[in-house]
């Protein structure tokens, strides 16, 4: 257990640890206040004990405080390694490394090699990486000469033992290297004040000594970014750092080895620390102070999950989603024969279709189709129970407004849903995974962004048998999930169950099948015909049909609505939905002078 999961815990019982440690003080609300020897209340000495702040303490006069090690370093009297080893001892905690026990290893003690202080080239060398002479004699860096080379000698020191070095050939990068059999520790330890609880780890030793000429506690690996032997080597030391910055360098194996080490060492105590150089080292020499190195300390994040995403990091999305910049594209609503704002077809959303067999829901979504390829939408169709040719037929009237348009009007047609619209050819049952992987591809190649299963009968989803609810479940899931990743609005169509009559619209909970089916999407759309009779005049009155909204769940704005019923008539020859009785057939596609797809109010 690290310093930030043993100070969590020891939080966890604040006014246990507090009590523990201050056995003189009394409890004061949501604080533990220090007491005196003889039993008086202290004046500056509190520790919180509940709320959000429980195991954080301040004392007044000292003008010190912290968390609980803190305290217990403070009572105590002695160094962090030694309180953390206290109150693991206290709390019964038994550390093992990750994996169970581990048997130290056995290494040389190699002696310390006949080198001198840097004073020549090695000196030289290293004033211009940056590095000031303060620096150089706080690491002891040495110097060798080997024949004509000049070696710069690196003392890895822990606890003023020598435990390794690193020998550099100040000309010639590539002869570096190490003790024979030595221990792969890290650089610096003893630079490190036993009280530091944050420390940043880089990939060579110029940078933890740049680090540390600028304030900021720093120690070095010794193989690189893809060597993490030290891990196991210093693993004991490194409990006691609530903060390690992974400070590795801005190149391809840092990335992979950065991931690597704060993957081992526990993700949530670790910051990827990066500079706008390649290294700290570099940063030095391009003339970063100090301030400058804090910046990026400041600006170093964690490797959270993917999913894990602090909730600010959608604030331009709301303030747009109040106040849309000028200009900005809109989500495209419901047109018919004109728009209806109280239903917009948004990203990253579901719609659920459904309505009684043979009552027109696909012939109204072909409709809707129209009116968002006007808006500059594309679409991937998937029909199990109409051929293209069926299905582009009916487009085409619709598209027209007329029963059988010219050859040329149909080709001015196609040239209008050329890049527009695609088909899943595919008559029969679907494998609804294959059809996500080819939207999928649609949509990261041609840019679709609404896709339709008409319906989930013909896809390989079972409508009943024993693991038939299970399947539909699981089938909406990957919907939503498809949507909501692609940022892409799927519309799926659903059979309702078989009701006493066809003389009202099916709600939600009349969906055929699981209650995942209604629950799952954003929205639900009823398509209802009325029941006609044209050789019966009586029954000819009122609307065709009916378009009924039966949820909405992200409704906003002055417009929306959660429930709404839509009143259409029905022209037989264009196969077109109209929301007033007096409009007349429209043409979505411009030609011989023909008027595009307009606003305008009704006709008489």
């Amino acid at each position: 257990m690290n310093a930030k999961e043993l100070s969590q815990r020891l939080a966890a019982d604040a006014e246990g640890i507090a009590t523990y440690l201050l056995p003189n003080g009394k409890r004061k609300g949501r604080e533990w206040k220090a007491g005196s020897k003889d039993g008086e209340e202290g004046s500056s000495l509190s520790v919180c004990v509940s709320g959000n702040k429980a195991g954080v303490w301040s004392d007044f006069a000292a003008g010190s405080g912290g968390d609980l090690l803190d305290l217990w370093m403070a009572v105590r009297a002695c160094s962090l390694v030694e309180a953390i080893n206290e109150a693991k001892q206290h709390l019964g905690i038994r550390d093992t490394m990750p994996g169970g026990e581990h048997t130290p290893k056995a290494y040389a003690k190699p002696e310390k090699p006949r080198a001198q202080a840097a004073k020549g080239k090695v000196h030289e060398w290293l004033v211009g990486r940056g590095l000031t002479a303060e620096t150089i004699t706080a690491f002891k860096i040495a110097e060798q000469r080997r024949g004509d080379a000049t070696i710069a000698v690196f003392p890895y020191l822990r606890d003023g033992v020598y435990v390794n070095a690193k020998f550099r050939d100040i000309e010639n990068k590539k002869g570096m290297h190490q003790e024979a059999g030595a221990e792969p520790c890290l650089f610096g330890w003893d630079l490190v004040d036993p009280k530091v609880r944050t420390i940043a780890i880089t990939e060579g030793e110029l940078d933890a000594m740049s680090l540390h000429q600028v304030g900021i506690p720093a120690l070095s690996v010794n193989q690189g970014a893809g060597n993490h032997q030290w891990i196991e080597s210093d693993w004991t030391r490194l409990q006691r750092f609530s903060d390690i910055l992974v400070a590795f360098d801005s190149d391809e194996a840092g990335e992979k080895g950065a991931i690597e080490v704060m993957k081992r060492l526990g993700l949530e105590r670790c910051r990827r620390l990066k500079f706008l150089k390649k290294d700290a080292n570099e940063y030095l020499m391009a003339g970063a102070e100090r301030v400058d190195f804090l910046d990026c300390v400041d600006a170093a994040r964690p490797l959270d999950p993917e999913e894990l995403v602090d909730i600010t990091e959608f604030h331009d999305d709301v303030k747009a989603a109040f106040y849309p910049p000028p200009g900005s594209r809109r989500d495209p609503t419901l047109r018919l024969d004109r728009d209806f704002e109280w239903f917009e077809f948004r990203y990253a959303e579901v719609t659920l279709w459904t309505g009684i067999n043979g009552h027109g829901k696909s012939l109204l979504i072909s409709q809707v189709v129209l009116g968002l390829i006007s808006q500059g939408e594309r679409f991937v169709v998937f029909s199990g129970e109409m051929t293209p040719t069926s299905q582009l037929r009916r487009m085409v009237r619709q598209a027209t407004g007329l029963d059988r348009p010219s050859i040329a009007y149909i080709d001015a047609v196609m040239d209008w849903l050329r890049g527009t619209c695609w088909v899943f050819n595919l008559q029969g049952v679907a494998r609804l995974d294959r059809l996500i992987e080819v939207f999928t591809y649609a949509h990261q190649r041609y840019g679709t962004r609404h896709f339709i299963v008409d319906s989930l009968m013909t896809t390989d989803v079972p409508d009943d048998g024993p693991r038939a609810f299970t399947a539909q479940k699981e089938a909406i899931a990957k919907l939503v999930g498809f949507a909501r990743k692609f940022k892409a609005h799927v519309h799926l169509v659903a059979h309702p169950r078989k009701g006493k009559d066809e003389g009202a619209a099916p709600g939600k909970m009349d969906v055929s099948g699981s209650g995942h089916l209604s629950n799952g999407p954003d929205n639900v759309f009823s398509v209802w015909r009325a029941d006609k009779d044209e050789s019966k005049p009586e029954t000819m009155d009122g609307p065709d049909a009916q378009l009924v909204l039966v949820k909405q769940r992200n409704s906003f704005g002055p417009n929306a609505v959660q429930k709404y019923t839509l009143k259409l008539w029905f022209d037989k020859a264009s196969q077109q939905y109209r929301g007033d009785s007096k409009w007349r057939p429209l043409s979505y596609v411009q030609f011989s002078n023909q008027p595009e797809y307009t606003n305008a109010e009704p006709t008489t």
